[in-house]
Formats: structure tokens, C-alpha cells, sequence
């Protein structure tokens, strides 16, 4: 019997025969070689153990056992009549970890992974175990070999045929066309006696309309039929391929969105945001709106959509309106003699080109209006209703199509755009001022650190001609960049207004032409821009968070709709100085970075204006659905929710945001009650939970629930809180941040209570009650709360607080046998407590909102929500401690509960 050959000789014997022979001798062919796992028929050449054919898998597994094997001794020798010796015993335990250590050592160093693996957990594909060409460059030549060892079926596409007969002549009847279109162009321009030669034609420039709605871009044909009711964004083919799409059926603000990436990213969102790296965003479903006109028309149209403070308009708003800095703020319209808010937009004004500073109201004046999607149409109405007002006319134009955007945020955001974006200058040609500007952001990592409102516009060349981007020095920052910002030099206007200049950025030429260009040059050569390059006109915006100083900012691109996506692939590979790249992010991760910043998002978290009524009625739809698919044993059974002292069912509908219950008023007619009083059911009456009973009621009342809404902003809402204003609308509401205090997470839907108020009782008459008379025991199905709850729940705020109790005016005998008192007398009865020994939640009168969104804040690290109050709710509980009464220990306290639970939570809401 031969020896046996260790198992390395027999992997190297393997490797170096070429051929795989049959029983006869003769070459197999390769659908008879054999399978993966499996061992070939017959005997075979190559010795294996036990005279089988040997396998280079079990070779590979029997070398891999053997370097994970740990050597061991045997403790017998610790052990001598009876005793345990310790050193002995010492040295055996010393040897086995030694042991351990060298094995692990050995199992590092040796390849015992296969080349898939040794990539991060984000770019790994299943297909990648199958195709050495979805590795790394660096691992496919490792992956092919593993797969020849293993037998791995391997795929290629190109040479792949198809597995279905329909498919397979679908594919050849295409072909077959293709040839067939090609030979009759070709006979086309042999008959007009042009040959082979090609025929340029120039692209037509797309017809912008005034005072009018514009058509939707022009898509490849194949494409065509999916974007019948939607609009692709220009980076859509490489987000379907990594994030989860908006369902094609029901687009939202009628774009194929983002939602999230398909990997796991809330901490990494939450990292990127605050501690390094950066995110970004295609935001080029934002619509933008131009206004021209003369000054005096234009600054009529925007006072009529709210513009009206006096700095915009006096000496301080000479930046904004010659261009040097951009405004955001909050539009809003007149509608039935109230003032109804819109939502947030961003003002950019074009500077002039002329030399005199003199403002003249005859000039011709341009801006940009920057706002979101879901109110559009509503802001498109009012400024085609105001211009036709303005003598001399005014007109504005849809640019939706014509300007996309991209916004970055986090600490490296700033080196990632002065990486990817490199200014635009010819020898004769000198460098532009904001381009000069942007240059000098090296050192400068948050654009929160720049001035408020900071702009800058100038033109960039085509990214493609850099990539792949290289990562820049870093550099020291500039202490005069912040000056520089104020100093406002003779800048021309931007050419992003230009419709002549946009038209020939989005003339790029095509990746394929770029590629023949490099391979003319030396490798690894940048491509310098030429006449067939047209600059890239582009307008940065640095925005900061409105009251903290801590949050880091955002810069927005803005630039030609085409060209966003050239910019987006060099965004996405540039090597971050810190590591790895930048991340993209989806419409989930802006309301993350929202709530953790304590912001609103609109238009979900701002209900009482047209988008945020839209979003509340389809997110009610959506959780109606998800909780009707449930079955009944794991959804909540809001009818039968336990609150306390025989109180069941849930306030108002469950999934829903309430509104209308909570704004109720107890009559349709004019009521003559005080201007305090909340507007709501207070008469102690619980509301069905039955959504049919709940539709009806509202359907009857109106079509739309919603409608009677008034989102009133934070500045609007100060100016009510003295006590000569005029008194708010009883269905008018405002947003909150809200903090819990304590433990617990707020959820959406979640309902908010204010304390209740004191009990009524003298001081005496609680000093003269003798000890020994038991308090009155109060029943726990009775529907009447604790006359204490107040002082409760104040007790449950965290930190020593003095109690809100009538001890402090009483002597100090009085108060010994109150203290006395409440050490030995009886245990709360049962209607005191719920069932987690918390206080109970206060009733239906005491509600004054909802919460919108909440869940576990990242960066407070405790729950925190987005809420909407009633206004005149939040009033009162002002005025009840002072409006600028902060340090009352009862000011802004509120108690949170989740719908379908009973516990309640302490919280403090602040406005926002």
C-alpha cells in the first residue's frame, strides 16, 4: 500500500494536473466533471485516504482542522496520592492557554474565509459567492481560485443562456430587429448620398411657460410608461438598486422617493450627524418657483406672502435683496379674512448688474423660491393670483424640472464639496469672487460656524473629468473667511438664473466620450476641460439650526437638473479624510435628524396647513390599514383600555391624531364661555371608539376634518400671550418639542395631558383633622380622580424640587404632625395608582394635543417627541404661571400616554 501523502502534497498534486481524465483515459468533458460537493465517478489518479479519490474541499477542511486544533495536557500529573498539586496544576491551565493563543494566532494568519467574506457586511451580495466580478479587484483573481477548488458554478451574464424558451426567443427576436433597423438607416443615407457619415442635430431648448404649469421632462422611450403618473429623480436608477423605493403605485407628491437605505443605518445616521462623517440627500424633488418683475412688484408679492418684517425691506435686508445671502422663512396667504401659513420657503434673490448701489423700484428684479413639494400647487396658486394684481406685471415660472439639488450635512460635509467641486476659470478668464470664497473653506468643517444666510454662486467644472476624486490636504482654517463673508464685492448675477446658461450645462458630454478622451492620455491622467465642456452653474446655501448653537449645519446644492447626477456619483466615492465614504440617506433620515435636532418636519409635524391636513389623513389611512391586518389577538383593543377609576376605552379614534375631538366645540353656536377655557368635550363624557360612528359624525360636519385647522408659528403665537391681543381661534394649534423627564418613549398618535388643577381646600381645615380619622377611602370604579393627582404627578419630577403644598405657610408644629400623618396613616387606595404604581392620567378635559412623532432620542439619550397643542390650551397653562415664568416647577409639565396604554409619562414641552 503507498504512503499517504500529507494533505498539502496531495493539494499541490491537484493543482498541477491540467486535465480531468474518464475510466478509459480520455478527457472529460465538462458536463461531465463533477458537481459541487460531490466526489466523481469511478476510480481517480489522485490518492486519498483510505484508497478513496481524494477531494481538495476535505483537503482544505482536514488543513483547516488541523490549524484550529489546540494542543492540550493532561492534569493527572497535578494529582499525586490524593493531593492536588498547585503549581502543577498552574502550569497545565499556562500551557493551555498558551495553546489557545497560538491557535488563534494561526487561524488569523491562514485564509480560512473565502474572498465574499473579507469585504465589509455593506457591500456584500449573495450573487458574490457565485461571481468573482461583484468582489473587489484586489480579491477577484483569490475568488476565482477558490471557485475552481470548490467547483463553484460560476455566472456570467454575457454568455449565460436563457432558462426559459419565451425568454430565450424574446432575446433573439430583438437581436434580430436590431440588425434589421440598422440596415434601413443605413439604406436612408445611402439614398440622400450621405454614406456612412453622421448627421449632428441640435437639441431644441425646452420651452419654459409663464404664469403657467410646465410639462414634464422628457424620458428615455423605455422608460417612459413607468413615469406616467410620477417623476423619476435624476439619481433614481442608482437609488432603486440601494434603497427602498415609494411604492410605484402611489408616489409620493407625485416622485419616485427614497425612503431608507436597504442597510441598517439609524446609528450610523446618528454618528454621521454629530460625531464625523457625512450624508447626503438627492433633494431634487424640491420645486423651485422664479419671480420677476420690477423691485416694487416683486416686494408687493412678497409682503403678501408674509414677508412683511421691517428688517427684510430697510437698510439691514440690503444684503438679502442685492443677493449676498438667502432667507428662509414662513409663507403664508389670506384666506376668509385669517391668515393661513403655507410653509417654509428659501428666498434667493439674482443680483444686478449694474455699479450704483441706488435701489430703484423700476428695476428689473429676479428671485428664486425654494420650497417643498406638498405645498406647490397652493404657493403656485397664490403667486399666479398676486402678479396679476401688480401694475406693472410681474410673472413667475414652474422650475421644477429645470433645478435640482443635493444637501449634505455632518462634520466632513465641507471637504466632501471641496473635493468633488472645483471652479471654473479659463486663462483669460479670472477666478470668480464667491469661487475665491469657496476656496478658502478648507479649514472650515461646519457650515454652521458661517454667518446666517450664507451664499455662494459660481460656476464648476464637470466632476467626471477628476474621478475617481482624490482626497484633499487638510489645511489650517482661515480666521478672514468669516469676514469675507460680510464684505460684499461687485458680484455678477448668478448664471444658475440664466436659462441659457442651465441649457448648456445640461449638454455634458457622454460618459463614453469622456472614456476615449483618458484612454488617448497617459493612465491615470486628469482630463483637462475643453470647449465641449461647459461649466456647471451652481448656487451653495449654508443653513443653521435656528436656536442651538451645538447642531451642526447643512449646505445645499443647487444646479442644473441634468447635472446632478455627475455630481452625485463623485459625491458618493470620495475617500472621507476620517474614513470610508459619505452616506446617502432617504426621507426616513431626515425626519430622524429633525427630531433629534428638536425641529419640526413639515409637513408631518405641522398639521393646519394644506400639506400637514394631507399627511395626517393618508398616515391615518396607513395605520388604519396596519392595524386591520393584525389579527385580533395581537392588536390593541382600544375600546378596552383600562385609564383608571372605571374609566374604559380610548380618547377618540386610537390611530389617529384626534383633532377634531379635541377641538370640538360644545356647540355650534356662539358661546359665551371665557377665553381660558379649553375647547373640548369637559363635561367628563367619554367618545366612542367606533370609526364608523367617528366617520359619521365628521362627515357631517364637513368633507374635508381637517379644514377648520390654523397652524399658527411660533412668532404668531407670542404675540397673543399679552393680555391686549386679540384672542385665538378656538381650532388654531401649534407645535412642541417635548422632553420626557423621566423613563419611557413617546410613540405616535400619543395623547397629552396638562396637570390638573389644585384641589380647592383651606389650610385649616387639613391642620384640624385629627389623626386618628381615617381619610375618606375613594371608590376605584367611581370615575372620580385623586384630589391629590396634581401634587402626584409634581412628584414624579426628577431632582430636588420643593412641593407645591400648602406646608410652607404653616408652623413648624403643624407641619410635624402632617409629616406624622402621612408616614403612618393608611396606603393610597386603589383608585390613586394604576396597576404600575404611576399616577393616573388626568381626563378627557385635561387633553391639549397629540404627539406626531416620537420615539428614543439618540443624542439626549431619552424619549423626546414632536407634538401639536391647542393654542388656546397652551395659552392658559401659560398665563396660569406667568408667560416668561420659566423656573415655576409646574411650567410647561405635561403627561404623555401612548394610545392603547394607560401608564402615562411626565414631560416638559417647549416651543418651537
Amino acid at each position: 500500500m503507498p504512503p499517504k501523502r500529507p494533505p498539502e502534497e496531495a493539494l499541490a498534486a491537484s493543482s498541477n494536473k491540467k486535465t480531468k481524465t474518464n475510466n478509459n483515459g480520455s478527457p472529460a468533458s465538462k458536463q461531465q466533471q463533477p458537481k459541487k460537493g460531490k466526489q466523481p465517478n469511478g476510480p481517480s489518479n489522485k490518492p486519498g485516504k483510505g484508497g478513496q479519490p481524494f477531494d481538495n474541499r476535505a483537503a482544505n477542511r482536514e488543513r483547516t482542522r488541523e490549524i484550529r486544533s489546540i494542543a492540550v495536557q493532561k492534569s493527572d500529573a497535578a494529582l499525586k496520592e490524593g493531593e492536588l498539586n498547585v503549581q502543577s496544576f498552574l502550569n497545565a491551565r499556562g500551557f493551555e492557554l498558551n495553546a489557545l493563543d497560538e491557535s488563534m494566532r494561526r487561524t488569523r494568519t491562514n485564509k480560512t474565509s473565502r474572498a465574499f467574506q473579507r469585504v465589509p457586511i455593506t457591500l456584500r451580495r449573495r450573487a458574490g459567492a457565485h461571481n468573482p466580478k461583484r468582489v473587489p479587484k484586489r480579491l477577484q483573481n483569490r475568488a476565482k481560485r477558490e471557485m475552481e477548488q470548490d467547483n463553484t458554478p460560476t455566472v456570467n451574464s454575457r454568455t449565460r443562456k436563457s432558462s426559459s424558451t419565451r425568454s430565450r426567443l424574446r432575446a433573439e427576436t430583438a437581436k434580430r430587429l436590431g440588425v434589421l433597423a440598422k440596415r434601413k438607416r443605413l439604406r436612408k443615407l445611402e439614398k440622400a448620398g450621405l454614406g456612412k457619415e453622421t448627421i449632428t442635430v441640435r437639441t431644441t431648448r425646452p420651452k419654459i411657460r409663464r404664469n403657467a404649469l410646465n410639462q414634464l421632462p422628457v424620458t428615455a422611450t423605455r422608460y417612459r410608461k413607468r413615469q406616467l403618473a410620477k417623476t423619476w429623480l435624476p439619481t433614481h436608477l442608482w437609488h432603486t438598486k440601494r434603497a427602498r423605493m415609494t411604492d410605484p403605485k402611489e408616489p409620493l407628491w407625485r416622485f419616485a422617493i427614497p425612503l431608507t437605505p436597504t442597510a441598517k443605518c439609524y446609528r450610523p445616521t446618528h454618528c454621521m450627524q454629530w460625531e464625523k462623517g457625512a450624508m447626503a440627500w438627492d433633494m431634487s424633488y424640491m420645486s423651485t418657483v422664479s419671480l420677476s418683475g420690477p423691485m416694487n412688484s416683486v416686494r408687493n408679492v412678497l409682503k403678501a406672502l408674509g414677508l412683511t418684517h421691517e428688517n427684510l425691506w430697510n437698510e439691514r435686508g440690503a444684503r438679502w435683496r442685492k443677493g449676498a445671502m438667502h432667507w428662509t422663512c414662513t409663507l403664508s396667504r389670506k384666506k376668509q379674512g385669517a391668515t393661513h401659513v403655507i410653509g417654509p420657503a428659501t428666498v434667493i434673490w439674482n443680483p444686478e448688474a449694474k455699479t450704483d448701489d441706488v435701489e430703484s423700484p423700476k428695476d428689473f428684479r429676479r428671485i428664486f423660491l425654494r420650497l417643498h413639494p406638498s405645498a406647490f400647487l397652493e404657493t403656485f396658486d397664490e403667486l399666479l393670483r398676486l402678479v396679476k394684481k401688480q401694475n406693472p406685471r410681474a410673472y413667475i415660472e414652474d422650475l421644477r424640472h429645470e433645478i435640482g439639488s443635493i444637501e449634505i450635512t455632518g462634520p466632513d460635509s465641507t471637504e466632501v464639496l471641496l473635493g468633488i467641486l472645483k471652479p471654473y476659470f479659463s486663462k483669460v478668464e479670472s477666478k470668480e469672487p464667491h469661487a475665491a470664497k469657496f476656496e478658502k473653506l478648507a479649514g472650515c468643517r461646519d457650515p454652521a460656524s458661517l454667518p446666517p444666510g450664507s451664499l455662494l454662486g459660481f460656476s464648476i467644472v464637470d466632476p467626471r473629468l477628476r474621478y475617481p476624486p482624490q482626497k484633499i490636504p487638510p489645511a489650517r482654517p482661515d480666521i478672514d473667511i468669516l469676514g469675507d463673508f460680510h464684505r460684499d464685492p461687485l458680484v455678477n448675477p448668478f448664471q444658475l438664473f440664466d436659462r441659457d446658461a442651465r441649457f448648456k450645462a445640461s449638454q455634458l458630454p457622454s460618459q463614453k466620450s469622456l472614456n476615449r478622451r483618458k484612454g488617448r492620455g497617459a493612465p491615470g491622467a486628469r482630463l483637462e476641460p475643453t470647449a465641449d465642456d461647459p461649466p456647471i452653474p451652481v448656487i451653495l446655501l449654508a443653513s443653521r439650526h435656528p436656536t442651538d448653537s451645538q447642531a451642526p449645519g447643512t449646505w445645499t446644492l443647487t444646479l442644473p437638473w441634468k447635472c446632478v447626477l455627475p455630481v452625485w456619483y463623485s459625491l458618493m466615492h470620495y475617500p472621507l479624510s476620517s474614513g470610508g465614504n459619505p452616506r446617502f440617506g432617504g426621507l426616513d433620515e431626515i425626519r430622524q435628524l429633525s427630531f433629534e435636532r428638536g425641529l419640526p418636519w413639515f409637513p408631518g409635524d405641522m398639521p393646519g396647513t394644506e400639506a400637514g391636513n394631507a399627511w395626517e389623513m393618508n398616515q391615518r389611512l396607513s395605520r388604519q390599514k396596519r392595524w386591520e391586518r393584525k389579527p385580533k389577538g395581537k392588536r390593541v383593543n382600544y375600546e378596552t383600555v383600562d385609564l383608571g377609576v372605571g374609566r374604559k376605552g380610548e380618547i377618540g379614534v386610537g390611530w389617529n391624531c384626534d383633532y377634531e375631538f379635541l377641538l370640538k366645540p360644545k356647540n355650534m353656536d356662539q358661546h359665551s364661555g371665557e377665553q381660558g377655557d379649553v375647547i373640548m368635550a369637559s363635561d367628563g363624557t367619554q367618545a366612542t371608539s367606533d370609526p364608523e360612528v367617528m366617520e359619521k359624525g365628521k362627515n357631517a360636519e364637513s368633507n374635508d376634518p381637517l379644514e377648520r385647522l390654523i397652524y399658527l408659528p411660533k412668532v404668531a403665537f407670542n404675540v397673543h400671550l399679552s393680555p391686549k391681543s386679540e384672542p385665538l381661534a378656538p381650532t388654531s394649534v401649534i407645535t412642541v418639542h417635548i422632553r420626557f423627564l423621566n423613563r419611557g418613549t413617546p410613540s405616535t398618535c400619543a395623547r397629552i395631558y396638562r396637570l390638573p388643577d389644585e384641589p380647592k381646600a383651606s389650610v385649616s381645615i387639613l391642620a384640624e383633622v385629627s389623626m386618628t380619622d381615617p381619610p375618606y377611602p375613594p371608590k376605584a370604579d367611581d370615575g372620580k380622580l385623586p384630589p391629590d393627582l396634581r401634587a402626584q404627578w409634581l412628584a414624579q419630577k426628577p431632582g430636588k424640587q420643593k412641593k407645591p403644598h400648602a406646608k410652607e405657610t404653616l408652623d413648624l408644629e403643624t407641619r410635624t404632625r402632617m409629616l406624622a400623618r402621612e408616614l403612618i396613616g393608611p396606603q393610597p387606595a386603589a383608585g390613586t395608582l394604576d396597576g404600575h404604581h404611576h399616577p393616573l392620567c388626568p381626563d378627557t378635559a385635561d387633553l391639549v394635543g397629540f404627539v406626531t412623532a416620537g420615539g428614543f432620542n439618540l443624542r439626549d439619550g431619552r424619549g423626546a417627541a414632536i407634538g401639536t397643542l391647542s393654542a388656546r390650551a397652551a395659552a392658559d397653562e401659560l398665563r396660569r404661571y406667568g408667560a416668561g415664568n420659566r423656573d415655576h416647577p409646574a411650567a410647561r409639565l405635561c403627561v404623555v400616554r401612548n394610545a392603547g396604554e394607560s401608564v402615562g409619562r411626565l414631560a416638559r414641552w417647549e416651543l418651537v
